[in-house]
C-alpha cells in the first residue's frame, strides 16, 4: 500500500463536514460505460449487491500479509470478520519468496492453504496477489529487494501457473498480478514496459491452466507521476501498459485510492476513475478495452492517534475514529455510485502496530472500532435500483 499526500496529512473534521459530505455521496452522479462481463463463475455467480446504477458490486476485506501461515484460530477470526460485515471476498498476498525460497525447495503451498479452506467454508472468495520474488529468481543487479521484478518474467510465470493448478481445485480462481507497481513497490523504479511482460506472460501462463481464470491488474497506488519520487501516476502508468497492449490480457484493473481525510465523494483520487480528464477509464478507452471494470483493491483510513492511544481512551482518538467511520459509509455511497467500480476491499481488519498502520476495523487489542459497525451497515444498505 502507499501513503499518499492525502493519506499522510491528518486533521481533525468537523461533524457538521462529515455530514455534509455523506449527504453530498447522495447527488454523486459518474458517467459510465456497460461493466464487461466476466467469465470467471465466482464473478457472475457471486451474491454481489447492486449499486444505484445497477451495476454489480463486490466487496472484501484486504489483509495484506498478515495471514499467510497464521494460526488457524487467528485465520478463522479474521476470515468471521469478512462474513460479519457483509464482504464475499477477501484479499491477500501470495508472495513467491515464501512458497518457494530456494530454486531446489520446490513449492511449498502450505501457508496459504489453511486460509483457502477456511475462507472456502465461508463461502468468501479469494483474491490473491502474486508477488515479491525470490532472491534466486532477481536480477543480478537487483537481488537485494524483494520487490525488485524476475530476472525471467517467464519463470514467474510458472510459479502462477503452479498456483493455479494447486488452488484452482480449492475453488481459487481470481488473481491479481502485483501490487502497486506504479511505485517503488516495482524496484528499484516503476517500469511499464517490465510490467507489461510480466502481466502478459502470467496472463497466459494462468490461463493455460484456468481458461476462465480472471486476472486482475495489480492494484495501481493512487500518486502524481514524480521522477523524483520513483513514482507513476496511475492513469500514465495504465496508458503506457494499455499501449503496449497488456490491457488485453486482464478482466480487471486494481486500484488504491486513499483520501483520508477527505471523504471519497469529494477526493481527486476518487474522481480520477472515471471523472477528470485523465482517468482510468479514459486510459483504458483509449488502449482498446474501454469495458475492463476498476476494482479497488485497497482503500480504507489510517487513525494516526492509535499509534499512541491503542485503546482509544483519549477523546481525540475516539474522534478520529468516527471521522472512520464515516469514511467507511461514504466510501460504500460513492463506490456504488459510480458503474465503472466493480468491486471495493476495506484495508483492514486490524492493525498492524509493527508496520505502523493503524487501518483497522479493529484496534490491535482485538476491540471493534465505530468503522466496523459503519461498514457493515453501508454494506446492508447498498441496494439495487428496484431499492429491494
Amino acid at each position: 500500500m502507499s501513503i499518499s499526500s492525502e493519506r499522510r496529512s491528518r486533521g481533525v473534521l468537523a461533524g457538521v463536514c462529515l455530514v455534509a459530505v455523506a449527504l453530498a455521496t447522495v447527488f454523486a452522479v459518474n458517467s459510465g460505460s456497460t461493466q464487461a462481463n466476466s467469465a470467471n463463475p465466482a464473478i457472475a455467480a457471486g451474491s454481489a449487491a447492486t449499486g444505484s446504477t445497477g451495476h454489480q458490486l463486490h466487496f472484501g476485506v484486504a489483509y495484506g500479509n498478515t495471514l499467510l501461515g497464521a494460526p488457524t484460530a487467528t485465520v478463522d477470526a479474521a476470515l468471521n470478520d469478512a462474513v460479519a460485515v457483509g464482504a464475499e471476498w477477501v484479499r491477500v498476498d501470495l508472495p513467491w519468496i515464501a512458497i518457494q525460497p530456494t530454486a531446489e525447495s520446490g513449492y511449498d503451498w502450505s501457508g496459504l492453504d489453511t486460509l483457502v479452506i477456511a475462507a472456502g467454508t465461508r463461502h468468501l472468495h479469494v483474491d490473491p496477489i502474486l508477488d515479491q520474488v525470490p532472491q534466486w529468481a532477481r536480477a543480478s543487479d537487483c537481488a537485494s529487494d524483494y520487490e525488485c521484478p524476475p530476472a525471467d518474467p517467464n519463470a514467474f510465470a510458472a510459479f502462477a501457473a503452479a498456483a493455479a493448478k494447486h488452488f484452482g481445485p480449492m475453488g481459487v480462481d481470481t488473481w491479481e498480478i502485483w501490487n502497486e507497481p506504479n511505485l517503488k513497490a516495482w524496484a528499484p523504479e516503476p517500469d511499464p514496459a517490465g510490467y507489461d511482460k510480466l502481466l502478459v506472460a502470467t496472463s497466459k501462463a494462468i490461463r493455460a491452466v484456468q481458461p476462465h481464470a480472471y486476472i486482475i491488474f495489480g492494484g495501481l497506488a493512487a500518486v502524481a507521476t514524480d521522477p523524483s519520487l520513483k513514482q507513476v501516476s496511475a492513469y500514465d502508468f495504465l496508458a503506457a501498459v494499455g499501449r503496449l497492449g497488456g490491457t488485453r490480457y486482464v478482466d480487471a484493473v486494481g486500484f488504491h485510492p486513499y483520501s483520508a481525510p477527505v471523504m471519497p465523494s469529494a477526493a481527486t483520487n476518487f474522481a480520477n476513475i472515471s471523472s477528470t480528464p485523465y482517468n482510468l477509464v479514459a486510459a483504458l478507452a483509449q488502449s482498446g478495452t474501454p469495458d475492463v471494470p476498476i476494482w479497488i483493491t485497497e482503500s480504507g483510513a489510517n487513525v494516526a492517534q492509535a499509534a499512541t492511544d491503542p485503546t482509544a481512551a483519549k477523546p481525540a482518538t475516539q474522534q478520529a475514529e468516527q471521522e472512520q467511520a464515516a469514511y467507511a459509509t461514504n466510501l460504500v455511497q460513492t463506490v456504488a455510485a459510480n458503474p465503472h467500480v466493480a468491486a471495493d476491499f476495506w484495508y483492514a481488519d486490524q492493525d498492524a502496530p509493527q508496520d505502523k498502520l493503524f487501518f483497522g476495523l479493529r484496534r490491535a487489542n482485538g476491540t471493534a472500532r465505530p468503522s466496523f459497525d459503519a461498514l457493515k451497515t453501508a454494506i446492508a444498505q447498498c441496494r439495487c435500483d428496484s431499492g429491494n
